[in-house]
């Protein structure tokens, strides 16, 4: 079977729009400056579509000196946000884990809280900050960034067909926020995979990826659907719990290109 890599995504800031990308860079961190920045309220929690299904209409893309934050429905309306130098740090909450963040300024704060209608800064990850990926499931010294807890989603077109089908009218995948995309497999063959290779990179397939309201977005109107939450309770639930994609990490670094193969090595 010739499984390859449809489609690659990053997303710079957590939950906001991502870009798809014809390579990407695999880093320690896994994608080269995924999710490195993120949206927190006034307790310093991270703040997501879960809250806020709004942030699904900005759009977030990396700068000379950092990001560029622009409204999908205005693009008129951005601001360019350096990476922060010297900046305040403090800890935010990402789930349970606590982290070290640089605050970005008040200027992007005021921007955000203005078009989402909440008190919010944004927050940055500096390259000495290390976020440990839950050693129940990957080796001491694996490390994430502000995603929810792995470096890597990945998500096959096979599998999103079927739930397109069930529901009537078809899904983007960009609704599961995946990094990378497969075409080529049998649909679901991912949820038995346990290690793949892309380009001489090594990926342990850890677990399945519960799914919260996210997908239920629909990302033009921001509206939750509730018809695509009940689909996927009837399609993809198991203990509770609705599944769908499957959290990697990787083993070693180097560069993902869109065509490439996927080795089932597991």
């Amino acid at each position: 079977m010739d499984i390859r890599v449809s489609s690659l995504w990053r997303y710079p800031v957590k939950s906001m729009a991502g870009a798809s990308m014809p390579s990407l860079a695999v880093t320690d961190w896994g994608p080269n400056l995924d999710r490195r920045w993120m949206v927190i309220d006034s307790q310093k929690r991270f703040i997501t579509q879960r809250q806020l299904p709004r942030m699904c209409r900005l759009s977030a893309s990396l700068s000379d000196a950092g990001i560029r934050i622009q409204s999908l429905d205005e693009p008129s309306l951005f601001i360019d946000v350096p990476e922060p130098m010297q900046a305040p740090q403090y800890e935010v909450a990402v789930w349970s884990d606590n982290c070290a963040a640089m605050d970005a300024g008040d200027e992007v704060a005021t921007w955000l809280s203005d078009i989402l209608g909440k008190s919010l800064r944004l927050c940055f990850m500096a390259e000495t900050t290390h976020r440990q990926v839950d050693t129940q499931f990957a080796e001491l010294g694996s490390r994430v960034s502000f995603a929810d807890g792995f470096p890597f989603l990945l998500c096959s077109e096979a599998s999103l067909a079927v739930l397109s089908k069930a529901l009537g009218r078809g899904l983007a995948v960009q609704r599961f926020r995946p990094n990378i995309v497969v075409a080529g497999s049998e649909a679901f063959a991912e949820d038995e995979w346990r290690r793949i290779r892309i380009a001489n990179i090594e990926f342990d397939v850890l677990k399945p990826c519960s799914r919260c309201a996210i997908p239920t977005v629909n990302l033009d109107t921001a509206e939750r659907e509730a018809d695509v939450f009940k689909m996927l309770r009837a399609e993809r639930s198991k203990n509770g719990e609705v599944y769908f994609g499957q959290n990697l990490v990787h083993r070693g670094s180097g560069e993902l290109a869109v065509g490439q193969r996927v080795e089932v090595l597991e």
